[in-house]
């Protein structure tokens, strides 16, 4: 395999020195047999092309992913389990160790290991897995785990974006011009706006990345579903709005009262496929300024309006052929992330439902914790939530040097003060 990195790829990459790395954490009850996850990680590797890659640079300077002569194999970390917070402390390890981006793979396993309960912690380069991919690696690896012998098939991979954008698209001539009319004046911004960035600043130490996670438990997460169907408000609706209402009350005049929500590429652009390695998304901005009302439900539904005609306008084709045509604007971008002020609070994805069963033959999955992702950019705050088993479960990654951890305790615990004020949940399972 080999073909060059996309334009948000490169984004996502640098030069590859500085990690951004996205990672799952799991907690797992019952007896793990370390030759059967050797050979889990094998079979991964057969299935998914990807995961058989290192990154090159051609003499333009552009990267490129490569299969090595010679693949090796996928690490695997062991560590002695001795306490349910181990996880945290070696997800926090994962987001800051780079990679070996010359030999690969892009991709490793810690495995934190006791007699009955193990925490497996999957870490990921970005630039060549999402979230979204991530599910699909995590489902194949705890199905190869559980039966090593069962079908799990081959993964689509593309070569160009010919195989993701149809004919039709890609060759219209009006299309073409208004990718490379957007790409310019993408190109244009950018080199103004670099006039007015200083680099002199250095990014926080990654020794300093922190991260929080909190679940709501079985009744409060089904109490907060079903309010918000009643107020035909989706859920990411609601809790973006908590928390950008927290990162105001907290932040006071430091804050901005936005933030950036990423929208799974997979529900418009049929031809990414659930198990084939992704690594970016559309992307959707919300704001305080755009949540008009008197209470919390009524702000909520008026920011809810705002998101569902931003929804209704998102275009993977278009979005994909601007960035295509805006290569040469990658080190701009990267520079105007990482050294610009920041504008927005935080960025949030909720995940939804993750499509992983609970109960195996030989062991039974306790806990997914929310996938965590954090880079090298100027505003590292990140919230994840995904639901698990009935519950939901949050993620929060940030940087000391950015935001003090005890910031970040308080703005979580007024977010669900605010979420919850008018959700009706039985006493005995309050917050």
């Amino acid at each position: 395999m080999k073909r060059n990195l996309l334009f948000l790829e490169r984004v996502l990459f640098g030069d590859g020195t500085e990690p951004f790395h996205g990672v799952y954490a799991l907690k797992i009850n019952g007896a793990i047999d370390h030759a059967m996850l050797v050979r889990a990680l094998a079979r991964l590797q057969e299935k998914y092309a990807m995961l058989r890659t290192a990154i090159a640079t051609d003499t333009l300077g552009r990267p490129y992913f490569h299969t090595p002569p010679s693949t090796p194999q996928i690490p695997l970390r062991l560590v002695e389990r001795t306490g349910d917070d181990d996880w945290n402390r070696e997800t926090v390890h994962e987001l800051g160790t780079s990679f070996n981006i010359a030999n690969g793979p892009l991709f490793r396993i810690t495995w934190i290991r006791s007699a009955d309960v193990s925490d497996m912690i999957m870490a990921f380069h970005h630039c060549m897995c999402d979230g979204g991919s991530g599910v699909a690696l995590l489902s194949d690896l705890l199905t190869l785990l559980d039966d090593p012998q069962a079908e799990i098939g081959k993964a689509p991979a593309f070569q160009s974006i010919r195989e993701l954008i149809p004919a039709g698209i890609l060759n219209n001539g009006r299309n073409r011009f208004k990718a490379k009319f957007a790409a310019s004046l993408v190109h244009a911004g950018l080199a103004l706006g670099s006039l007015f960035i200083s680099t002199k600043r250095k990014p926080a130490p990654r020794s300093n990345d922190y991260l929080i996670n909190w679940k709501l438990g079985t009744e409060p997460s089904r109490a907060l579903f079903a309010h918000c169907k009643t107020e035909g408000v989706t859920v990411n609706t609601a809790i973006g709005l908590a928390l950008m209402e927290a990162f105001k009350y907290v932040n006071s005049g430091a804050a901005h009262g936005k933030a950036t929500c990423p929208v799974d590429i997979r529900r418009y652009m049929p031809e990414v496929k659930r198990d084939m390695l992704f690594s970016y998304g559309l992307a959707l901005n919300i704001s305080l300024a755009q949540s008009i009302g008197s209470g919390f439900w009524e702000k909520a539904k008026a920011l809810q309006t705002h998101v569902s005609k931003q929804m209704a306008k998102l275009d993977p084709y278009e979005f994909t052929m601007i960035m295509e045509a805006s290569h040469g604007s990658v080190h701009k971008l990267r520079r105007f992330l990482t050294y610009a002020k920041v504008g927005n609070d935080f960025m949030f994805s909720n995940m939804g439902k993750l499509d992983i069963p609970a109960h195996y033959r030989n062991f039974t999955v306790e806990t997914i914790y929310s996938p965590t992702v954090i880079g090298p950019f100027a505003n590292p705050n990140t919230i994840i939530t995904t639901t698990f088993n009935g519950q939901m479960d949050f993620s929060f990654v940030s940087n000391e040097d950015f935001m003090p951890r005890e910031t970040a305790v308080q703005i979580r615990e007024k977010a669900m003060e605010i979420l919850f004020e008018t959700v009706a949940i039985p006493d005995s399972v309050r917050l």
